[in-house]
């Protein structure tokens, strides 16, 4: 039989400093060597975690921004991108924009990916607002008219982050809004949760439907451990979560592994494989 193995970054294949730790990139790199079918899924953007995967020899491509694009790490090659059709994109757009959060819009066009932005608080909103975004995008910016930015490109991400009980009403408000779908979820690094909206023909799911059939496998087996891994752990065959996940992640997984701190998912890998 076939497998093929996927993990979520943030939580479960990354330790709390973000990192992959040398035991993990060891134990992978072995599994990879010996023919094992890995690869990743994230809510990260491209520039977010290829640089934090350069020790991991990657040969299958990932799951990126919640399933918006498959990505060829070892080329650095979007191989596919799933776009929010303009008028979806512009209806929730003006939502943030008459609720007085406003949003980052993230665009991709030939030259690669443009992020828009309509309040300048929004700068610090860091895990959107990094030095990273700043040097690996073709153009960060700050825009007094935000409407007007969906003309421009292929719209694929709209995000922003803050309080539960703020965001929670506008997600309530988005079911209403055709071609979408969005993630809601705790940021486990500053506690904050997370608002993020994408093609109804993104998702982690979806993405990985999509990888399973071009990649020829059997058996799907995924490691997550937060809100935004629910559609994988659905279809998965079999589905861990490290020590550390949710609660109520841990109650709907196979079974619960070591947490991400104590290199669970490849400590996992290595001894499955060796079976």
């Amino acid at each position: 039989m076939s497998t093929l193995y996927i993990s979520d970054l943030d939580g479960t294949l990354f330790n709390k400093e973000k990192k992959i730790s040398e035991k993990s990139t060891q134990l992978l790199n072995q599994c990879i060597a010996s023919g094992m079918k890995f690869s990743v899924a994230t809510a990260r953007m491209p520039y977010g975690c290829d640089y934090r995967l350069e020790g991991i020899k990657l040969e299958i491509s990932g799951i990126l921004t919640n399933g918006v694009f498959l990505y060829d790490f070892q080329n650095k090659k979007y191989i596919s991108v799933e776009s929010i059709n303009q008028e979806s994109a512009e209806k929730v757009i003006r939502l943030m924009e008459e609720k007085g959060l406003s949003c980052f819009v993230y665009m991709y066009c030939k030259d690669g990916i443009h992020i828009y932005y309509g309040r300048r608080e929004l700068e610090k909103q860091t895990q959107y607002y990094s030095e990273r975004a700043l040097k690996e995008c073709a153009e960060v910016s700050f825009q007094k008219d935000m409407e007007d930015v969906s003309y421009r490109g292929e719209v694929f991400y709209i995000t922003y982050s803050g309080q539960k009980e703020v965001l929670e009403p506008i997600c309530d408000m988005l079911e209403g809004i055709a071609g979408i779908n969005y993630s809601f979820y705790l940021n486990i690094y500053n506690g904050l949760y997370c608002l993020e909206i994408y093609s109804n023909k993104a998702s982690k799911q979806a993405a990985l439907l999509k990888l399973k059939k071009y990649v020829e496998c059997d058996e799907i087996v995924v490691f997550g451990d937060n809100w935004n891994d629910v559609p994988m752990i659905e279809i998965a065959d079999r589905s861990y979560a490290p020590e550390n996940a949710l609660e109520e992640i841990k109650d709907m997984v196979t079974g619960v592994i070591p947490s991400c701190n104590e290199d669970g998912v490849a400590r996992f890998l290595s001894e499955e494989y060796k079976r």
